[in-house]
């Protein structure tokens, strides 16, 4: 992408900003009276040449959203492991911590053979789960066959745990862009993607901030579009500024020479990123 285009891009991001589709003002018509909230522009007369009647007009300002409802607390695994005595976490913690990492599912199984609980324990200071670890590990066929079989011994609640930064497993697949891992934890229990992690951010917002663009492909496909109870105006707007500057939209099918977003009846336009071929 050169210059110039980035520069476009960023000049029409400007023009979004962080509420793209926040409405500003609303025009109201009025007969005499003022408005019984917000700010109001003094009214102002109108004279119609055919009745030769005086109508008046008010404009009221109005205000940014009210900021979203705090978060609950994080969906936390159990903190018995880390937080009891330190033998039976160096002795447990540790070797699943390890085996995770490298993909080892011999050692693992070892241990969940005789401690089955584990697999829904926290075994690191920020509350991840052995499937957390194995989630965001760099994406080897061993360590995808570890998910598979780690996967397979969970119940699908298992699968919504969060860390303290409230991300699931899914959103550090998501951001790592281990895309069959994902697709592992995404057959076993949907829901998972519709779960905001930290900052409310979704799966598919994450994937695109760490530029991971088939990942972006495979959730926003799974997203309908981005709608659904946790799907905003607001972070519609911060998926699709993610994709524009992480030049995500460089292997759609959609010539580079046409807009690839546009706002229309004052919502966001997500145009599709999933495509056959390349631009030319």
């Amino acid at each position: 992408m050169n210059r110039h285009k980035r520069g476009s891009n960023r000049r029409l991001l400007n023009l979004f900003g962080t509420h793209p589709i926040t409405p500003i003002i609303k025009a109201e018509k009025m007969n005499n009276a003022s408005t019984g909230s917000g700010s109001a522009i003094p009214l102002v007369s109108v004279h119609h040449n055919h009745h030769h009647q005086q109508q008046n007009y008010t404009v009221v300002l109005i205000g940014p959203p009210p900021p979203p409802p705090p978060l609950p607390p994080p969906n936390l695994p159990s903190s018995d492991l880390f937080e009891g005595r330190r033998e039976d976490y160096i002795r447990f913690g540790v070797p699943l911590y390890e085996a995770a990492i490298k993909g080892d599912w011999k050692a693992a199984k070892r241990i969940l053979e005789t401690q089955p609980d584990l697999i829904r324990f926290a075994i690191t200071e920020n509350y991840n789960t052995l499937l957390h670890i194995a989630a965001s590990a760099e994406s080897t066929k061993a360590v995808e066959e570890f998910v598979i079989n780690l996967v397979d011994l969970m119940e699908k609640n298992d699968l919504e745990l969060q860390n303290k930064n409230y991300n699931t497993a899914l959103s550090l697949a998501a951001a790592a862009g281990n895309v069959k891992t994902a697709m592992i934890m995404v057959k076993k229990n949907p829901i998972v993607i519709e779960i905001p992690g930290n900052n409310r951010m979704m799966p598919l917002y994450l994937a695109a901030v760490f530029a991971k663009p088939e990942m972006v492909r495979y959730l926003y496909g799974l997203s309908k579009k981005m709608t659904g109870d946790f799907w905003s105006h607001e972070n519609q707007g911060w998926v699709l500024q993610q994709c524009v500057e992480a030049d995500i939209f460089e292997d759609s099918c959609i010539q580079r020479n046409k807009t690839t977003y546009f706002l229309q009846n004052h919502q966001v336009i997500f145009c599709s990123i999933s495509c056959e071929g390349k631009a030319r």
